[in-house]
C-alpha cells in the first residue's frame, strides 16, 4: 500500500516561499519521520536529517552548536534542515531562535514533534513570528488512493456546494480499510486486526510510559491508563467528569489534568460545544474523541469518531491552506436536541453534520439547527456505499464515500 501525504508536501513547498520555518506536529507513529525523509530524499538532501532522540546527534551539537551546516551541500541556494523530536532537549526553542535568526534566507528548518510543539505557542513564546505550524493527522481515503486534487481546487463550507460528489467505489473501499483497522499507518499496510491489536497496546504503553513521563508531572500513571479505558464507552456524548471521580477515586481537578495531558500526546482531542444563538446550550462539557478510532469498539460510536476525525483533518488542512478560521463543535440543548458536528468560519456556522452508521432517515435535530441558526448546508453522513438523497434545500443524507471526497 503507497501513503500519499499531500497535505503536508502542499504545506512545505509554500513555507518554502513565506520563508519560515514549518512546525510539524502530530501523535506518534503517524508517520512523521517517513514523510519528512520521503520529502528531504526527493529534494536530493536525505542526508539533512537529525533525529535529537539520538546520542549521535546530541553529540555533535555538543561539540558544534551548528553542526548541520557541515552536511549541506554549498551548491544550494536554500536548504532544508530536518529536526525531529529537538523539542525534547533543553532549551529547544532558544536554539530554533538561534537558528532561524542566523540562517534565514539560507536554510530552510523543519521541526517535527509531539504535541508539545503546539502547547507552547498559546503563551506568548519568542517564536511567535518565525514558523507556521501544520498538522499530520491519521490517514484519510486520499492518502491511500492518491492522488488528492490541487489544494487551490479542493471545497471548503465557504463555498456554495454546487454539486454532490460522484458516488466512489475506490473512496468507500479505502474508508471502510481505515474504519475497520486504523489511520496509522504500519497496521494499516499490515492489514490485520490482530497485528493492530497488538501494534495498539505496544503504542499507549509507549506513550503514556515515556511520552506522558517526558511531558508531565503526573504520579498515578495507572489512574490515568484507567481513564484512558474508560474512555471509549463515552465516545459520541458529553463528558460529565464528575461521573469518573468515583471509578477512578480521584479528583476532579486530577482529572482536568489527565485529560489534558492525553490531549498533548495525541491520543484524544476535545470538541466543545456551539453556544452562539443556541438556547439552553450546553456550554461547558467537551466531546473526546480518539485519534485513533479502532479503540472505540462500539460500530456507531467508532464510525462517529472516524467522521470526527476525517472533519478535524478537513478542518486543520483548511486553516493551514489559508482558506479561513474554521473551528470544530458540536450542537446540543438540554432539552436533548444535538447534532454531532459543527463547523464554524470565523464566528458562523457553515456546515452541520450528523454522523449515523446506518440510519438514513434524516435527523429532525439536524433539520431543526439548519432553520434555527440559518446554516447554509446540513449533511447526515451514513456509511453506505454511493448513497445519497436530498431532502431539503442544501440538506442531503449522503454516504461516507461522497463526504470524504469533499474533504482534504
Amino acid at each position: 500500500m503507497d501513503i500519499h501525504r499531500q497535505i503536508i508536501q502542499w504545506a512545505l513547498d509554500k513555507n518554502l516561499i513565506r520563508d519560515r520555518m514549518s512546525f510539524i506536529a502530530g501523535p506518534r507513529q503517524v508517520g512523521k519521520t517517513t514523510a519528512i525523509r520521503n520529502f528531504l530524499k526527493k529534494s536530493g538532501q536525505a542526508e539533512i536529517y537529525y533525529n535529537w532522540d539520538t546520542p549521535t546527534v546530541k553529540k555533535r551539537y555538543a561539540k558544534n552548536p551548528i553542526f548541520f551546516t557541515e552536511d549541506v551541500p554549498p551548491q544550494l541556494p536554500v536548504a532544508w534542515v530536518a529536526l525531529d523530536e529537538i523539542h525534547k532537549y533543553p532549551k529547544w526553542k532558544n536554539i530554533l531562535k538561534g537558528y532561524y535568526d542566523e540562517f534565514k534566507g539560507k536554510f530552510q528548518f523543519i521541526v517535527t514533534g509531539s504535541a508539545m510543539l503546539e502547547t507552547f505557542r498559546k503563551s506568548g513564546d519568542s517564536l511567535v513570528g518565525r514558523y507556521f505550524l501544520f498538522h499530520m493527522l491519521p490517514l484519510g481515503v486520499w492518502d491511500i488512493t492518491g492522488p488528492m486534487p490541487p489544494a487551490e481546487n479542493m471545497w471548503n463550507p465557504t463555498e456554495v456546494l454546487s454539486s454532490v460528489p460522484e458516488a466512489d467505489k475506490i473512496i468507500f473501499d479505502a474508508s471502510q480499510n481505515l474504519l475497520s483497522i486504523t489511520g496509522f499507518p504500519e497496521p494499516l499496510v499490515a492489514g490485520t486486526k490482530e497485528f493492530c491489536t497488538k501494534w495498539r497496546e505496544d503504542h499507549i504503553s509507549l506513550i503514556i510510559r515515556e511520552d506522558l513521563r517526558d511531558l508531565s508531572r503526573i504520579i498515578h500513571l495507572q489512574k490515568l491508563e484507567a481513564l484512558l479505558y474508560l474512555l471509549p464507552q463515552h465516545v459520541a456524548s458529553p463528558l460529565s467528569i464528575n461521573s469518573l471521580t468515583n471509578p477512578l477515586e480521584c479528583a476532579h481537578g486530577a482529572l482536568k489534568t489527565w485529560l489534558l495531558a492525553l490531549q498533548k500526546v495525541y491520543l484524544i482531542f476535545p470538541i466543545l460545544p456551539w453556544t452562539i444563538k443556541v438556547a439552553r446550550s450546553i456550554r461547558k462539557e467537551a466531546k473526546y474523541y480518539f485519534w485513533d478510532w479502532g479503540i472505540v469498539e462500539n460500530e456507531g460510536g467508532r464510525f462517529e469518531n472516524f467522521v470526527a476525525v476525517m472533519l478535524f483533518r478537513a478542518v486543520s488542512a483548511w486553516n493551514e491552506w489559508g482558506k479561513g478560521v474554521f473551528k470544530l463543535h458540536y450542537l446540543r440543548t438540554k432539552d436533548g436536541r444535538e447534532v454531532d458536528f459543527a463547523i464554524s468560519e470565523r464566528g458562523r456556522l457553515v456546515l452541520i453534520v450528523e454522523a449515523k452508521s446506518k440510519e438514513t432517515n434524516v435527523s429532525p435535530d439536524l433539520i431543526y439547527f439548519k432553520e434555527k441558526l440559518g446554516v447554509s448546508l446540513a449533511i447526515q453522513v451514513v456509511n453506505k456505499d454511493g448513497y445519497c438523497t436530498m431532502k431539503g434545500k442544501n440538506l442531503y443524507v449522503m454516504g461516507i464515500d461522497r463526504l470524504l471526497k469533499l474533504l482534504p
